[in-house]
């Protein structure tokens, strides 16, 4: 009888064992499911506000976003004007080193030609009106946007969206194309080099130091500007204008003698515009997170419009301005 109960025993504990992994798995995969949709549900919600047709403007509830930095615990706007001055002097000091070399060659004009030099001038004037809005703020304190965004933060902003998908685009099309062709813009191989490395460098800075918005829908700035180029691309070719080689297109892979496969170029180069907004609105979004979980704990909170040079408030006393 013992002997028949033991196996039975067994029997038991390895059909339980069965059961109880099955229902582990169950809920295991009941959780995992459920975090799926919750997450699936969130990205939806974020679609939904993303192609709301509001978002195509330029207003923003938090203008602190344009002068403070993701990185700081201070409400100071020192840190990212000394930042951003230095990332303005190196995009203008790019530019002025490729002009020098234009000029030294008597080809100045061609300099205005190549859509590297547009992205320098834009690099230029994106990091220029960056460093001029912190500025503001340091000097007259914070932004109001209760009514509507001042014109100039908007300027920046409109320049930022364009500037940072456009210098990754250079960059991409510079290193898989004209590089391996031999192709050089600049007149000295060194800097040809080096401004096609920098120009996306001081972008990707400038995005990752701030917490400056970055919206699907203003898609349409980066690819008004590159129309903007290809216009005039076009214009230029049928006008008679050569590269400085005497050569009648711009660039040999965007030759207008063969609009088929220039039309393919350039349609395959505004895809590619496409999916790096959509790239620097997904990193915008990472990095902003990133900053909440390792920040959020000892940041101020604190309304946008207390004077920036003020001692960081406890909660105690964020509470009572608030309610005040």
């Amino acid at each position: 009888m013992l002997a028949l109960v033991i196996p039975i025993q067994k029997l038991l504990t390895l059909i339980f064992t069965i059961v109880g992994c099955e229902i582990f798995y169950f809920l295991y995969k009941s959780v995992k499911v459920t975090q799926t949709i919750v997450k699936m549900s969130a990205f939806m919600k974020y679609i939904k506000q993303e192609t709301h047709v509001g978002m195509l403007g330029l207003e923003h509830a938090k203008p602190s976003d344009f002068y403070l930095s993701a990185w700081q615990t201070t409400r100071s706007p020192v840190p990212l004007l000394i930042w951003r001055t230095l990332l303005f002097l190196t995009s203008l000091s790019t530019v002025i080193s490729s002009m020098t070399f234009y000029v030294m060659n008597d080809k100045f004009g061609y300099w205005f030609i190549y859509l590297t030099h547009w992205g320098l001038t834009i690099n230029t004037l994106a990091t220029g009106f960056a460093t001029a809005v912190s500025a503001r703020c340091y000097f007259y304190g914070p932004i109001s946007a209760e009514f509507k965004l001042p014109w100039y933060v908007k300027v920046s902003w409109v320049l930022y969206n364009i500037a940072v998908p456009l210098a990754f685009l250079i960059t991409i099309f510079y290193w898989s194309l004209l590089f391996e062709a031999g192709i050089e813009e600049e007149l000295n191989h060194a800097l040809d080099v080096a401004i096609h490395g920098i120009n996306s460098l001081v972008m990707f800075m400038l995005m990752s130091s701030s917490l400056h918005p970055s919206r699907l829908l203003h898609i349409y700035q980066p690819l008004t500007f590159s129309v903007v180029y290809v216009t005039f691309g076009i214009i230029y070719y049928f006008a008679g204008g050569v590269e400085q080689e005497g050569n009648p297109w711009i660039y040999p892979v965007v030759n207008w003698a063969n609009p088929g496969p220039t039309v393919g170029v350039v349609a395959l180069t505004g895809l590619l515009l496409v999916i790096l907004h959509s790239v620097t609105v997904a990193f915008s979004v990472g990095r902003d997170k990133l900053s909440k979980k390792f920040l959020n704990a000892t940041s101020p909170n604190v309304p946008e419009e207390v004077p920036l040079r003020q001692p960081t408030l406890t909660p105690t006393a964020t509470v009572q301005l608030n309610d005040s």
